[in-house]
Formats: C-alpha cells, structure tokens, sequence
C-alpha cells in the first residue's frame, strides 16, 4: 500500500510536498515523492489523503488510562480539593470499571492520533487495555499511598505484578516500569525500598514531581494544605520532623531516584539547582500544561528547561484534569509559556540575550514524536517516518 498526501512529514529529514509513503506487513518500505513511489511500486494500491499532512503517530508522556472515567473532575479546583475527589471516586470504582476506563482512554488516545503511550497504571487495567490493543507503550505499575506500616504487603505485590509481566510478555514493544507517585504520597523507607527495585529490576521510573506549591511545602517544610490531607492516611517521617529542609527534587536524589531513566511528570516548581541536578542526571520532564492550568498549579518553568537543554516531552494527564486528549493542543499551551517567560527574561535583562535558545514549531513537533519515542527508548522503531520503522502514521486533514 502506497500511502499519499500533499505533505509528507517525515520529522528527521525535510517536508515532502506530494509526498507518499511505501507500506508492507506494517512497516515503512520506502519514503519520496508519490510520483517516484507510484512508478517503482506499480501493482501497489494507492491511498492519496488530499488536503493533508501525512506524519508518524505521536507519543504521548503521561497518561493514566484508567482514570477516563473521571473526567467529572475536570473543572477547576485547588489541587488538594481534587485530589480529594480522586481518592473518593478510586474508592467506588471496581477492577471492570478500571478497565472499561482504560479501554475508553485508549480509543480516545488513539483518536487523538496517539500510537505509543507512557501509562500509569495502580490498578494494572491500563496495561490490560494497551496489551488487548497492541500498540508500543510503557507501562508504570504505580505505587501510592504506602508507609512503613504496608510497606512489605506493597513490595510484595508490586514484585507479584513485575515478575508476572515478564511471564506473560512476548514483544519488546511493551516496556514496564515504576512509578512511585509523589515525594508526597510515600514514606522515606518506600521511596527507598521502589528505588532499590529500580536498580536491581532495571525498570525506568516516572515520578509526579513538584507538580504544586503544597508538595514543595509539604517535602521542605513538613506543612501546608497536602500536609493536611496526608496527616491521618499517611505516617510520614518527613512530616514528623518538620521538613526534609531540601526540595522535592533534591529529597528524591537522596534515595537516588533522581536518574537517567527518570522522567519527571509536571516540574511546575522545579528551581533553576533542580533543573541542573536532573540535567546531570539525565533525567526528563514531561510538561502538561493543561492539566497545570486547570488545577491552578502555576506554569512549568518551560523556558528554563529549553535554555538548561533539559529532555522535554509533552503529556496529556488524565481525562480527570484534562478535558480531552490533544497534544497538539498541549504543544501550542507550551509555546505560549516559552514566549511569556523569554519574553520576561529578555525584558530584565534590558537587552537582547542571544544565547536564549528559541523553541521552534519544529522542536514542538519532535517533542510529541521522536524526542518522547527518544525518551521511552522506542526512537529505534517509531516517532519518525524512516523506512523499517512501524507504520504508525497520522493523518492531519488542513481543508477547513
């Protein structure tokens, strides 16, 4: 099958104007101009999208499937509110209802023009959702609300969960990993322990990371509004003894989650000595501007991540505190407060600085494709139109 369209956006070479692509057994043969393929491929049928781009599937950097069904909460609302709302809509939901959840989210990411997903899953109904569809992803088992009083059981159960995964799995096109939640939602012997499992099981990590001011309160100081709604479900050290004295970034570097496979969901409150450390360390920060605005969190410190040559992806959230998945709506949010914030550099500065790097349209487009297929370790595979990659193509309709 010879697929074709005004412009074919191959993302690590140039634009093809009436461009097409080479289809076979679902992986890219070849790539050219349509009237170059069509005259070497002859017998081929041709599919020509008119009035549209032709690019790979985008790759989107955090998601958590199986809350779909939340989408009741996605309205503004102080970020320990509806983390509140969270936690009394888990509590009426059965392990169907996880799953017919995720099985929603996947439709609607896969509308969106999403062939690979970095899912977090408590439940394990998002991985369930991903393995019946079969499209590449990676797959966080999450770990939340656990201290030193269920601490064994957690362990027990996610080590249960991992070695089971790897029983069952025959392709390399689903990865597994770990998410330890927040620095907020888990002891110091946990954050330890999920460390530990990291290294030894060589599992990537994802982490919801300075995502709100209460979360810097809570992790330096030991108080505030997330202190509130922890104290009571939660037995804390870090609240007992009145604060780490350290950020939320520096307090995970002590337990050495802080690494290269690391990516970092939010990092609204990430200061310019956390962004270095997880430059040196290799980590990545995926931005959900969205989800930031809805929940009143602030704006990640985008323009800071670009100039400190931080890996940035783009993420979605949750249909909880995102109302739809759309990452080409989260890019254009991104590039907003780039501009904004270079903008309010360059004016303290009173001059021009011309080593504030620019965030391009190209670079926005690479991060929904091959940057976050980079950052997943699928680059080999998907988020470019190269040939011997997957056909995982999307088709962008400009006619109205």
């Amino acid at each position: 099958m010879i697929y074709a369209a005004d412009f074919v956006l191959p993302i690590t070479s140039s634009p093809i104007k009436n461009g097409a692509v080479f289809v076979k057994k679902g992986h890219i043969m070849a790539i050219g101009k349509a009237s170059s393929l069509t005259a070497s491929y002859p017998d081929e049928e041709v599919h020509n999208f008119k009035k549209s781009i032709l690019m790979p599937g985008l790759v989107n950097l955090h998601s958590h499937l199986e809350c779909s069904s939340f989408d009741f909460l996605a309205k503004p609302a102080p970020f320990s509110d509806w983390l509140k709302g969270m936690i009394k809509a888990g509590y009426a939901m059965g392990q169907d209802d996880w799953l017919q959840a995720a099985r929603q989210g996947i439709r609607k990411s896969l509308a969106a023009g999403m062939t690979c997903i970095a899912d977090i899953t408590r439940t394990g109904a998002g991985l369930h959702a991903i393995t019946e569809i079969n499209i590449p992803a990676l797959a966080y088992l999450e770990v939340v609300a656990v201290d030193d009083k269920n601490l064994l059981d957690a362990v027990a159960d996610l080590l249960e969960k991992v070695k089971g995964f790897w029983a069952i799995t025959t392709t390399s096109e689903l990865k597994l990993g770990i998410s330890p939640h927040s620095p907020y939602s888990l002891s110091s012997s946990a954050l330890n322990a999920l460390s530990e499992i990291s290294s030894e099981y060589e599992l990537p990590i994802t982490i919801h990371l300075a995502e709100s001011k209460a979360e810097v309160d809570l992790i330096s100081k030991g108080g505030g509004q997330l202190a509130d709604l922890v104290q009571g479900r939660l037995d804390l050290d870090v609240i007992k003894q009145g604060g780490s004295g350290k950020s939320p970034a520096f307090f995970l570097d002590s337990f050495g989650l802080i690494r290269n496979s690391l990516i970092a969901a939010h990092g609204v409150w990430l200061n310019e000595n956390d962004i270095e450390l997880l430059k040196r360390r290799g980590s990545s920060v995926v931005l959900c501007p969205t989800s930031n605005e809805l929940l009143g969190v602030g704006e990640a410190p985008v323009a800071k991540f670009i100039q400190h040559g931080l890996k940035v992806g783009i993420g979605t959230d949750s249909l909880a505190s995102n109302p739809e998945y759309d990452l080409f709506a989260e890019i254009r949010k991104a590039r907003s407060i780039f501009a904004k914030q270079s903008a309010i550099e360059k004016s303290a500065l009173k001059e021009e600085k011309e080593d504030i790097v620019n965030l391009s349209s190209k670079r926005l487009i690479e991060m929904i494709t091959i940057d976050a297929a980079t950052i997943l370790g699928f680059s080999d595979r998907l988020g470019s139109i190269e040939p011997e990659k997957r056909a995982d193509l999307v088709v962008i309709d400009f006619s109205n």
